[in-house]
Order: C-alpha cells, then sequence, then structure tokens
C-alpha cells in the first residue's frame, strides 16, 4: 500500500496529471472534439442506408485527422511549454519522468477528446447492423492507439529539431509520407513486381506504417475486406481474429515505444543540453 501511494505521488504521476487538466482546458481539444463529433454524426447520418459505406467513410476520417492533429498539437504543446521543462530540469527530476508524464498527460487529454466526440457522433449507429458495435469499438480503440504513436513520434521530432519553424516542417513531412508517400512507394513495388508474390512483402509493409496498419486490422475485421484484393487473404490469415488485433495494437505500441525510447536517450535531452536545445527552439 506504501508503494503504491509513493507511486501515485511520483513525478511522473504528478507531471501527468498536471498536463491532463492543462490540455482538456485547451480550446483546440475542445474544437477536435466537436469536429470528430460534427463529421462522425453526418456521415452515420447520411450512411443509414448503407452502414458498411458509413463505416469505411469513417475509417477514412480517423486516419486522416488523428496522426495529423496528434502530430501538429503534440509539437506544438512540447514546444510551448519549454519554459515549464526548463523549471523541471532545475528540480531532482528524471528525464524520463519529465518525458513520459508529459506525453501520458497530453495523450489522455487526445483520446479523451476523440472517444467523446467519435463516441456520441456514432453511438446512434450501433444496433443498424449484427457487427456494427464491434466495428465502431474497433475504430475507437485504434484511434487512441494512432493517437498514442503519432505523439510519441511528434515529442521525439521535437527533442531533435533544434528550430521551430524545422519542427513544423518536419511534423508535416512526417504525416505526409505516413498517409501519401508511403502507399505510392507499396503501390509502386507492387506493380513493378506484380509478376512475384507478393503477399508476405505486402504484409511486412504494413507493419511499417502506423495508418496502414490501423486501416487493415480494421477492414479484415469488418465485410469491407473485399477492398483489399488479393493480398487480403494473407491479412486475412494473419489479422483476421482476434489475436490480429492484438499484434496490430502490439506492434503500434511498439512503435510508440521505439520513438519514447530514442528520444529519450537523444544526448538533446541531457539536462545540460536540453537547456540549449530549449533556449535555441525558444
Amino acid at each position: 500500500m506504501k508503494r503504491l501511494k509513493n507511486i501515485w505521488h511520483s513525478p511522473l504521476i504528478t507531471i501527468a496529471v498536471f498536463e491532463f487538466y492543462e490540455n482538456i482546458r485547451n480550446k483546440w481539444l475542445f474544437i477536435y472534439g466537436l469536429t470528430f463529433l460534427a463529421l462522425s454524426a453526418l456521415i452515420v447520418y447520411l450512411g443509414v442506408s448503407d452502414p458498411l459505406q458509413a463505416a469505411g467513410s469513417l475509417l477514412s476520417l480517423v486516419l486522416l485527422l488523428v496522426p495529423l492533429f496528434s502530430l501538429v498539437f503534440g509539437s506544438i504543446s512540447f514546444s510551448e511549454s519549454l519554459r515549464f521543462a526548463e523549471v523541471l530540469i532545475s528540480q531532482p527530476i528524471s528525464r524520463r519522468d519529465i518525458y513520459l508524464g508529459k506525453l501520458l498527460g497530453l495523450s489522455s487529454g487526445l483520446m479523451l477528446s476523440f472517444i467523446f466526440g467519435m463516441g456520441l457522433g456514432t453511438v446512434f449507429q450501433v444496433g443498424l447492423h449484427e457487427s456494427g458495435t464491434a466495428n465502431y469499438v474497433l475504430l475507437l480503440i485504434l484511434g487512441c492507439l494512432l493517437t498514442l504513436t503519432f505523439l510519441s513520434l511528434a515529442f521525439f521530432l521535437a527533442t531533435v529539431v533544434r528550430k521551430r519553424e524545422l519542427l513544423f516542417g518536419w511534423v508535416l513531412l512526417a504525416w505526409f509520407g505516413c498517409f501519401v508517400l508511403y502507399d505510392l512507394v507499396v503501390v509502386g513495388v507492387a506493380l513493378l513486381f506484380g509478376n512475384y508474390p507478393l503477399e508476405i512483402p505486402m504484409l511486412i509493409f504494413v507493419f511499417f506504417n502506423p495508418i496502414d496498419l490501423a486501416r487493415v486490422v480494421f477492414l479484415v475485421h469488418s465485410d469491407l475486406s473485399a477492398m483489399m484484393g488479393y493480398s487480403g487473404a494473407v491479412f486475412q490469415k494473419y489479422l483476421g481474429h482476434n489475436a490480429g488485433v492484438g499484434l496490430g495494437a502490439a506492434v503500434m505500441l511498439l512503435w510508440a515505444l521505439l520513438h519514447l525510447s530514442v528520444a529519450i536517450c537523444n544526448p538533446c535531452f541531457v539536462r545540460h543540453k536540453l537547456i540549449d536545445h530549449i533556449h535555441g527552439l525558444i
């Protein structure tokens, strides 16, 4: 019991709670949730006659907005709180606690806003067809995982890039690479080597992009899996069951942990170098 009390009052939890309360009062999180509420409710309303089409449209909405907002808002939040970070690093607090506490607080606020908007917007759709509930719950889970993954990527970029202008450029480039460029490369490989068996390489390619992984996991667990063509059988085999959802979630969490580990181990995050890094961004 004493150990649990010490954990609850640890610097990590204190920073996480502070960040959470700071961010849930941010107007942009409110706008973020309202955007999902309005768009998802509109999609559901217009897709009442075709629930599968509505589910596909909701998937596209999540894959577009969640990574983009997580990257942009995460980088802005990190860069704007640098003065506070400078105060923290002057205290006997480890860099791991500072980094993870801020990430946990920010990700909790973003996930809450996303679940509120998407959840209320799609709750009216549940029950319209037999797999509706499971599909929308899966979509909420994938959205939360994408939030954590791309927030960790935003924090990683913020610890590496010294100039704020360059930071926003790298953030947008990362989103463009994951959302557009990566798919173009995969399609190009498929066209160039179409005469060869590419099912397993396509599966491997999916694991290297969290957006593609979320898309494939959702499609194979809905009646939209026919959209994936000849590779759909391979995706169905490895990801089309409950263990496949766990595998997809584990890979996305692994990406988040990889970004976190590299950022925390970054030499710029050492106390005296981080102060120089903060003044460089400011």
